[in-house]
């Protein structure tokens, strides 16, 4: 019996983590099952309106992350609202977390939805990470119930995704329509070696915004923001071509908001490539030997360099026209005062004046 007890005792021992683990398992398949999650888009939170002559000009940052974190790949629409409110009646501005959620709710009960952006719209709306849409302020002066100059507008935006499930509407961007101010006068433009100098008559309390165009059609701002006083270079624009340019001014209002006008007439101008790079500097000559190195600083804009010779009151010879580099060794220097010239060529065949160094050599004993 005693045997028996231990043998027995034996199998139980063995049986009993598989019995164990298999009732582990076991629980983890009880209970009840987890709901799905909800996928919903991301409140916006940067929404801005800036108004540009007789449109308001929507932008803000591309949808695309989830209120859980995660990648938002479903958009199905974008909603813009828009309300339009008597100046008297506004709230003042807000302060709080509390304040901006009841400015958003006055947005939904007072507004309404002025577009709603299928997918195709939205591609076409879309400029990089931002979404673009413009509102036509004229039209909607010929809507409004009472004097449009007493009048402040609010923007804001939803996105719908995920089985039509809507996030929150966005922070509010405020619009006080204004009359947009005149074109800046007096365009003049020269261009020079270090760019294209654009200059125009300045007006109080208005500053300017640049635009540039290759072809007159086509316009890009190149003034980062607007700029203050009555002139401005544009560094950046390429040599060998024509160019064209307008202004447009900005009036800036109480609280930060600003109102851009339409553009001015353009103005062109050729912008040659005829200016010569700057001079060599730092020029050295360096006995080594039998040999001289000629060594100097690299010059901004050189294609190449072209190194000569000039001893025994002889002409300057030309050692080399094509150089590349910003050294040059003379192999084979006469003996005596020897003076080296070194002139910087840029890609169009610009040439710049030449830089000097002499050095006297001797008989090698």
């Amino acid at each position: 019996m005693g045997l028996k007890f231990k043998i027995q005792n034996s199998k139980f021992k063995i049986f009993l983590p598989i019995l164990l683990l298999l009732a582990l398992a076991a629980c983890g398949k009880e209970g009840p099952p987890l709901p799905p999650e909800i996928r919903i888009a991301e409140r916006t939170g940067d929404l801005k309106a800036v108004q540009e002559g007789e449109v308001a000009v929507l932008q803000w940052s591309y949808p695309s992350m989830t209120t859980a974190g995660q990648t938002l790949t479903d958009i199905e629409a974008i909603e813009v609202w828009r309300a339009t409110l008597p100046k008297g009646q506004e709230p003042p501005p807000p302060i709080t977390p509390q304040d901006r959620a009841l400015q958003r709710q006055l947005l939904e009960a007072q507004g309404e939805i002025v577009q709603r952006l299928d997918p195709p719209e939205i591609e076409a709306a879309t400029r990089g990470k931002f979404l673009v849409y413009r509102d036509d302020l004229a039209r909607w002066r010929q809507g409004v119930a009472f004097d449009p100059e007493a009048a402040v507008v609010w923007y804001g935006v939803r996105t719908i995704c995920c089985r039509k499930r809507e996030s929150e509407l966005s922070n509010v961007a405020r619009l006080l329509p204004t009359k947009p101010p005149d074109p800046p006068t007096g365009l003049e433009l020269e261009a020079g070696a270090q760019g294209i100098d654009v200059r125009w008559e300045a007006a109080p309390g208005i500053s300017v915004l640049v635009e540039r165009s290759p072809d007159g059609a086509v316009w890009t701002q190149v003034t980062e923001t607007a700029v203050t006083g009555g002139d401005w270079r544009d560094a950046q624009a390429d040599q060998g071509r024509a160019w064209s340019y307008r202004l447009r001014s900005v009036a800036h209002l109480e609280g930060g908001g600003q109102v851009i006008g339409d553009p001015s007439d353009p103005a062109r101008i050729e912008h040659p490539d005829t200016y010569p790079p700057p001079d060599p500097e730092e020029i050295v000559c360096l006995p080594e030997g039998a040999t001289v190195r000629v060594r100097w600083r690299l010059v901004p804009g050189a294609a190449g360099y072209e190194v000569a010779r000039r001893s025994g009151g002889l002409p300057a010879e030309v050692l080399v026209s094509d150089l590349t580099s910003v050294e040059f060794t003379d192999l084979e220097p006469p003996l005596g005062n020897t003076t080296y010239l070194v002139v910087a060529r840029d890609a169009v065949g610009n040439t710049s004046g030449s830089a000097e160094c002499s050095v006297v050599m001797g008989a090698i004993p």
